[in-house]
């Protein structure tokens, strides 16, 4: 059984899709609809080629990162004003944050990913101060 171009950029799209959910980062879902888009394409019968297929995954990935992106950063940013109350809130650190990288403070109920501001690391179990809101990511300082 031979896959068809189509069903690779689509594979491709919806890969990158999922990626994006663990990832946060808002550039992997715009590949992911440049994928979908050369999906289109070629089940349209307008680019049979792979260069051409591969031209339209790179234009229609960089538009829409280009006018895009910023809009949905801002979308999510917005939401995060609505857990202002949490800063100087106390924190427990459920998984160790290493030297310059994230772990997970546990706050009401839940995990959440966290960075020392600092970049120095904090063992797990050690109460620490939130300080600030990144995203969906609390900057925590040792207490």
């Amino acid at each position: 059984m031979e896959i068809s171009g189509i069903n690779i950029w689509v594979i491709i799209g919806v890969v990158l899709l999922i990626l994006e959910i663990f990832t946060t980062s808002f550039y992997a879902i715009f590949f992911g609809i440049g994928a979908l888009v050369t999906a289109l394409f070629v089940y349209l019968g307008l680019a049979e080629e792979l260069p051409t297929q591969v031209i339209i995954f790179a234009l229609s990935s960089i538009v829409s990162l280009l006018f895009f992106r910023k809009r949905i950063l801002e979308l999510f940013t917005k939401n995060s004003s609505e857990f202002k109350e949490i800063i100087d809130e106390y924190a427990k650190v459920s998984k160790e944050i290493p030297t310059n990288g994230e772990g997970k403070v546990f706050y009401r109920g839940s995990d959440w990913i966290a960075y020392q501001a600092d970049g120095k690391s904090i063992e797990e179990g050690t109460k620490v101060l939130i300080k600030k809101i990144d995203g969906i990511k609390l900057i925590v300082e040792e207490v």
